[in-house]
């Protein structure tokens, strides 16, 4: 078995993602939060905002219900925690899905528009 050696500055690399992550997801919610406040009740915006996010959710949701729990061996190391390969799976699979919800959803969009506009 091969003994992997971690380099020296891992764990300031990791605080450093942790850190930046953190403020990145602050950031996105504040931004949110600040144009819905700033648009009206009735914009169309708003309907999109609540719309992406409620998709977002019932699609973490559903991911995370279809994510498997077989343990993996990676690199000889055998990974069998079922929280953590759930929520790996969840973080693949979420954004696979939404990539194709929005493919399908363009797709829709322009035969409607042409379908009216002819």
């Amino acid at each position: 078995m091969i003994d992997y050696e971690s380099p020296v500055f891992v764990s300031i690399v990791l605080y450093t993602i942790y850190t930046l992550l953190l403020l990145a997801v602050g950031l996105t919610v504040w931004s949110v939060v600040r144009s819905l406040r700033m648009r009206g009740k009735e914009h169309a915006s708003r309907k999109v905002i609540w719309s992406t996010l409620a998709l977002l959710v019932v699609t973490l949701g559903a991911t995370w219900l279809m994510a498997g729990t077989k343990p993996l061996n990676v690199n000889g190391r055998l990974y069998d925690n079922s929280t953590w390969l759930r929520i790996s799976d969840m973080l693949i699979l979420t954004p696979i899905i939404l990539m194709v919800v929005i493919v399908v959803l363009m797709i829709v969009a322009e035969v409607i528009r042409r379908r009216n506009h002819v």
